[in-house]
């Protein structure tokens, strides 16, 4: 692929993000949150892929870094956020409250990327690059849709209380501006008779997304769940502190 080309590349994939997750607003204005949830997870398929892109190249750029930051803020912030607003968080009969919870996830959400973009330009060993501190915005854009998501298929059926839902994206967004310690799958070292097997596993939850993704992702987001514990207990066992 020519210079040019490959410069461009991962920004087009960005770009790509961007707008998904911009056109799933557009579908939650008209009630089709099962499209309007679709494109928030593509969008997150986008922002794993740009990365990656940009590093096989070798064409990564402070614009690049930059422009995909404030897609992120759209598509996992604000898309999100709104998404179950105009889904559940309307409903709540106390004039404001549903949109400042709306505000606040959004605001968490700013926050968690200023420290990201801030943590990216300062010099970490390689130990603690496995870790994030706290919940990534791609995954905080799952987990808030995961009320959502869940009523597609496995509980079709289900009227989530409001309050529920206004909880469950409260306790996303302090996740994202918390101190926990999550894991970081782009820096892991992977022993190399692990790998045929750890690559099986992968095709196999890619195939579920893509052929029952309302059955998958509800139980990936519960996997995720439970690996925060793991990595508090591996963090503090090797730093001693969780705040290191």
């Amino acid at each position: 692929m020519p210079g040019n080309k490959r410069k461009i590349a991962p920004n087009l994939i960005t770009i790509a993000g961007l707008c998904f997750g911009i056109s799933a607003l557009r579908y939650a204005l008209d009630a089709k949150f099962e499209i309007a949830a679709a494109l928030i997870v593509l969008a997150t398929m986008m922002d794993g892929l740009d990365g990656r892109v940009a590093r096989y190249f070798n064409s990564e750029s402070e614009f690049g870094a930059q422009i995909d930051s404030l897609a992120d803020i759209v598509s996992f912030g604000v898309a999100p956020a709104v998404v179950v607003y105009l889904w559940s968080l309307h409903e709540i009969p106390y004039k404001g409250v549903g949109w400042a919870i709306v505000l606040f996830y959004i605001i968490c959400s700013a926050i968690r990327l200023a420290r990201f973009n801030v943590q990216a330009t300062k010099k970490s060993d390689s130990a603690k690059a496995n870790y994030f501190t706290g919940m990534p915005i791609p995954a905080a854009a799952w987990m808030s849709l995961l009320p959502l998501i869940s009523t597609f298929e496995l509980f079709p059926e289900e009227k989530f209380s409001y309050w529920l839902v206004s909880a469950h994206l409260i306790i996303v967004g302090l996740l994202m501006v918390s101190r926990i310690p999550t894991f970081s799958a782009k820096k892991v070292d992977i022993e190399k008779e692990k790998i045929p097997l750890l690559s099986i596993i992968a095709m196999v939850f890619v195939a579920g997304v893509v052929l029952e993704p309302w059955k998958v992702i509800p139980f990936i987001c519960l996997l995720y769940l439970g690996s925060i514990p793991i990595a508090v207990w591996r963090h503090k066992k090797k730093y001693g502190s969780i705040f290191n």
